[in-house]
């Protein structure tokens, strides 16, 4: 192993971006006369050597990071210089970040960073690892939350931590140190997301009534016809994804790593897709495609201020998949 060479990845790039921040904190604070260098895809291998193994004039530590940068050009031309087996020389004068949030596992490159690198991993959080970070977030910002309102804040705003931050950062701020459900119900705006949710979870069960009142929630919060469509789309194709695993006697974990679906998304969707049966998931497919050909060759009659054709369009759908 290397020990001058750090791997951080994952898909959570919330996390990740934290860890990043937390690293060049401690370094910074540790070697204030250090440098600390970025390299992305379009530096070269050579500017990288040159960094690396060049002296610091004012015998200054560095710390180097590189995002996406391990690519096969940049690995194979590392191989070939030796690149790697130089490195530990250097270790007093440097230290390499290797910033990778998406590795393809099929490349050399991958293998090699799994291996020699000290690795740290940042994957999608199920719900509750999310519901654990909620509540150790408020508290790292002096505030306190319960896990019931941490799961309200959760299925109202959804699982991204980059939003989950700054509405617990704006509630806090509103000068109560402990976030309840009255303040998230005041201070937070439901993402368009678990609208949605709501009114796919309305679909599934056929309740014709709540389908519409939801479609008509996503519309009056400002959410257009023209975003709601493709939402809708891709709510089914998720189904879709869900369904085939299903079929196939898969586990929860296996449909997430083989849709490469966030594991939030999958464990609260799988109970709504095994309300629809294949048949009827290929029926909403054809009947969506359908809408968008008509949408593409102009038999749909919309206009900037007049959608209600459309939006006529996706109530029959409603009604199709509740029958």
């Amino acid at each position: 192993m290397i020990k001058n060479l750090t791997l951080l990845t994952g898909e959570d790039d919330f996390r990740l971006g934290e860890r990043l921040r937390y690293y060049k904190s401690v370094f910074s604070k540790k070697y204030p006369e250090g440098n600390i260098e970025i390299f992305d895809t379009e530096k070269s291998l050579f500017d990288l050597e040159n960094v690396c193994f060049t002296p610091n004039l004012f015998g200054g530590k560095r710390l180097i990071i590189t995002e996406s940068f391990w690519n096969s050009d940049h690995f194979e031309q590392a191989e070939k210089q030796n690149f790697f087996d130089r490195l530990p020389n250097y270790e007093q004068e440097c230290t390499i970040l290797a910033v990778e949030p998406k590795l393809d596992k099929r490349l050399k490159s991958t293998k090699f960073l799994r291996e020699q690198a000290s690795v740290e991993e940042f994957p999608s959080l199920d719900e509750q690892g999310t519901l654990r970070w909620i509540e150790n977030y408020t508290q790292k910002k002096e505030g306190k939350i319960s896990r019931a309102n941490a799961q309200l804040l959760l299925s109202r705003c959804g699982p991204n931590l980059w939003n989950l931050s700054r509405e617990i950062e704006k509630m806090l701020t509103a000068g109560e140190n402990e976030i309840s459900e009255k303040l998230i119900k005041e201070l937070t705006l439901p993402h368009p997301d678990t609208v949605l949710w709501d009114f796919l979870e309305s679909l599934s069960k056929k309740n014709v009534q709540g389908a519409m009142k939801r479609f008509h929630d996503l519309l009056h919060s400002g959410t257009t016809i023209h975003e709601i469509f493709p939402m809708i789309v891709r709510e089914v194709r998720i189904h879709a994804q869900i369904r085939d695993g299903l079929d196939k006697n898969m586990s929860t974990s296996q449909i997430t790593s083989q849709t490469k679906l966030h594991p939030y998304v999958v464990q609260k969707t799988l109970p709504l897709t095994k309300h629809f049966s294949r048949q009827k998931i290929e029926m909403m497919y054809d009947d969506l495609f359908s809408i968008d050909q008509k949408l593409k060759t102009g038999k749909i009659s919309i206009s900037t201020d007049d959608a209600s054709e459309f939006e006529l369009i996706i109530e029959k759908f409603i009604l199709r998949v509740c029958q």
